[in-house]
């Protein structure tokens, strides 16, 4: 099997090609789905969040609030290690025996989604690696047209990610996502080809 890193900068259209791999065929991990069911009440990822963070991160029914902590992290780089020291750990554990699920019933290529994940080192155990990359003034405008976020606040998101030309610079495939649909689907459907030796022909 082999187990593909997708990333990418905030708001370049991971999740588009993504489901674009997934109509091609591809089998998909979500990095952030995984985050989801180790932060799960009473599990120990959530233990130890909340001993680190504090009840006010908890909603009514004891689940993290997810936003408040993002601010959290967004505002404390140290904040913001220290929330990946308890996750990222977790959820690399929990993506290869998905992997490994996939794998026994058949699959040969995985993609493994996930927005930090050079800055989280999870390029040492997958290859090759796709980056999502766009202009930086598409970044901006798409990012501010969906979360509604200031300048500043922008800066903000974008700053706490490694720069896009680093993670082009580490990429075994880069797909440039400034045009339009049309366009970003065929440059899915050649790095496709070359993951799985299938013909374009063959896929739609």
């Amino acid at each position: 099997m082999k187990l593909v890193g997708l990333t990418g900068g905030i708001a370049t259209g991971k999740s588009t090609v993504t489901a674009m791999l997934r109509e091609f065929g591809a089998k998909i991990i979500n990095a952030d789905d995984l985050a989801r069911v180790i932060v799960q009440p009473g599990k120990e990822a959530w233990k130890e969040i909340v001993s680190a963070f504090g009840n006010d991160i908890i909603r009514p029914d004891k689940t993290i609030d997810r936003e408040r902590l993002r601010k959290i992290i967004f505002e404390d780089p140290k904040a913001r290690a220290k929330l990946n020291d308890i996750t990222h750990p977790r959820i690399r554990a929990l993506a290869l025996i998905r992997a490994q699920e996939l794998a026994a019933k058949g699959s040969e290529v995985v993609i493994y989604e996930a927005p930090l994940l050079f800055e989280n080192e999870a390029h040492t155990w997958l290859s090759p690696i796709i980056v999502v990359s766009c202009d930086d003034e598409t970044q901006r405008r798409r990012l501010k047209a969906r979360d509604k976020l200031s300048d500043p606040e922008i800066d903000q998101h974008i700053q706490a990610q490694m720069p896009l030309t680093e993670k082009k610079g580490l990429a075994d495939y880069v797909i440039e996502n400034d045009g339009d649909l049309d366009d970003l689907k065929r440059q899915v459907r050649d790095v496709w080809t070359k993951l799985t030796g299938a013909k374009q022909s063959a896929i739609r």
